[in-house]
């Protein structure tokens, strides 16, 4: 059956929390007492009552009687815990000690739902039920003879029934023999983070620090400590925003922020460590008092609440995964050559920084990615093999752009040029019907004039040489580089050595004319820069007439004679007529 009671107060004391379960702590009960708890001093009322239930009913004059004792206003039952003083009785009675846990687990099992035994007769058949075994427990060796003699020494006056139930009750009791068994537990304690894990990455990087927040849970929790465990240097807590917080009071619901600058574990693709947190269990139970008014009277058993701050050795860990934001560099590879559209595939690159080193090729659109790259250090990026011969200069650049203040995770150049620095050309010599000429020989010649007249001789002086698999300038110990026409007209400069000249005028001047033919008096100029196309071209046309070809020697000779012999007559006559006169 049910027995009123009036509710119990409870504190709940905030302070943070999701994680622990119950059970680990109802430890040391050595702690100091809350002022929520049981109060210092009781009123009880009219004692003049008595009753016996010894027959399984209510009578006068039955074993074992006892005065109802009660709280006044309330109507609380109290229990006195000694047989052979009297009652108290419309006095006010002090709070003293903690009743015996056998005593304390039957006046909590009084005032349960459930009543280990029961008479059946009501709250007040079971209150002498309880009073009568509390009589028992608490001084087992009290045999005062009033009042119908101590229970223990009238068992034999009992109803059968009764006695059973009056020593089943006591066999219960006297298994309650500690704190944790006989207390009634009223709250429950819970402490830990929202959310119990945490992962930190490249999206939490604010400026130069990953930023992070989380929230402390709790109930009935005080006194709450966090702190980092096994985190790297550097590594620090603060409130949100980094507000204020005394970590070792973090209440109920405080958003906490971990701080970690970028370049702490920069290298690595992800660690570990634990944000911990603990404190004490802000417990209230139901338990059973010992109140006492003047010395002649008994010493009463009231429930009420026990509140004691209970230290909590069990700690709730939040685990904390930090994957570092890597960064990543890319562009496009291009030459100047043909307008800035050459594509350099297949360039080869190497990037350091620190102990960081990869390398890579462009692809066959010059584009290339450097990925994976540690934060917070200056790279070195370097051009280490260039397929296409016509740019023989290597690119070489510093980048700054993921380290400092506000690192960048990527970071772009976007087209990266070398500039052509050889070039190749390509003229085509004719006849002055328009057709290819096989044969004639050209050297090439720079010039900083716009129409350079250059003779044979100062051709081969200045002409370009082979060295390796270029042409350039200078090395006048060698014999020039001669190229020669083929049958198609068609003559190749390849390989010349421009040094990536803005602008630079070339001449391609003819030093051996083919056979039959005179040798050309026009250059060939060609005009080359670093934009230019993959082959220069120029033409050559002859303006004048070829040499007869058969008989020419003979009819030289004639023609030649024929002058000599008008010369010679030329100076008969003249001698004839000046002897004449």
């Amino acid at each position: 059956m049910k027995l009123f009671s009036r509710k119990l107060s409870k504190k709940v004391i905030v302070t943070t929390g999701v994680g622990l379960g119950l059970g680990l702590a109802i430890l040391g009960l050595g702690n100091s007492a809350s002022a929520d708890e049981a109060p210092q001093t009781v009123n009880v009322g009219n004692s003049s009552k008595i009753v016996s239930y010894s027959s399984g009913h209510a009578e006068r004059y039955g074993a074992h009687r006892v005065a109802v004792i009660q709280e006044a206003g309330t109507g609380q039952y109290l229990f006195c815990i000694e047989w052979s003083k009297k009652a108290p009785s419309n006095e006010q009675i002090s709070k003293r000690y903690q009743a015996n846990p056998s005593v304390q687990w039957l006046v909590n099992n009084f005032y349960s739902d459930h009543r280990f035994q029961s008479l059946g007769q009501g709250d007040e058949g079971d209150y002498w039920l309880y009073q009568a075994v509390i009589h028992w427990v608490a001084d087992p060796d009290d045999h005062a003879t009033w009042g119908g003699g101590a229970i223990q020494d009238v068992l034999d006056q009992l109803d059968p029934a009764v006695r059973a139930k009056i020593e089943a009750l006591r066999n219960e009791a006297l298994k309650h023999n500690d704190e944790s068994t006989s207390e009634i537990v009223t709250n429950n304690h819970n402490l830990g983070f929202d959310p119990s894990k945490l992962e930190i990455n490249k999206d939490d990087l604010q400026g130069n620090t990953y930023k992070k927040t989380f929230t402390l849970k709790s109930e009935n929790m005080s006194n709450v400590s966090v702190w980092l465990k096994n985190a790297p240097e550097g590594v620090s807590l603060t409130g949100k925003d980094n507000a204020g917080v005394n970590f070792k009071d973090v209440w109920n619901n405080t958003g906490l922020q971990i701080n970690i600058p970028y370049k702490v574990n920069a290298e690595k693709d992800s660690y570990t460590f634990t944000v911990a947190t603990k404190g004490n269990w802000e417990k209230t139970s139901k338990v059973a008092w010992i109140y006492q008014g003047n010395g002649d009277t008994q010493k009463v058993a009231k429930q009420d609440v026990k509140a004691v701050s209970v230290p909590l050795d069990a700690e709730t860990d939040m685990d904390v995964t930090v994957k570092p934001a890597k960064g990543s560099v890319q562009f496009i590879k291009k030459g100047t050559g043909n307008n800035n559209s050459d594509r350099l595939g297949d360039t080869e690159f190497k990037l350091t920084g620190g102990d960081f080193s990869q390398t890579k090729k462009t692809d066959a659109n010059g584009y290339i990615k450097f990925d994976n790259l540690p934060l917070g250090r200056d790279y070195e990026l370097t051009e280490t093999a260039q397929p296409n011969r016509y740019y023989r200069t290597m690119y070489h650049t510093t980048i700054t752009n993921l380290n400092g203040d506000n690192p960048l995770q990527t970071y772009d150049l976007k087209d990266v040029f070398n500039k052509k620095d050889h070039q190749k050309f390509r003229i085509v010599k004719k006849d002055s019907q328009g057709n290819p000429l096989k044969g004639a020989q050209f050297v090439l010649v720079r010039s900083d004039s716009e129409n350079a007249h250059i003779s044979v001789e100062e051709a081969k002086k200045k002409a370009y040489r082979q060295v390796g698999d270029e042409l350039v300038e200078g090395h006048t110990d060698q014999e020039p580089y001669v190229a020669t026409s083929d049958e198609k007209g068609e003559v190749f400069f390849d390989m010349v050595e421009t040094k990536a000249r803005d602008t630079a005028n070339y001449y391609a001047v003819e030093i051996k004319s083919p056979d039959n033919y005179t040798l050309s008096q026009t250059s060939v100029k060609l005009l080359s820069n670093p934009e230019s196309p993959s082959v220069v071209e120029g033409e050559l046309q002859d303006t004048t007439n070829t040499l007869p070809a058969t008989g020419s020697e003979k009819l030289l000779l004639i023609g030649a004679s024929l002058v000599v012999l008008g010369v010679l007559g030329t100076g008969v006559y003249y001698f004839k007529a000046k002897k004449v006169n």
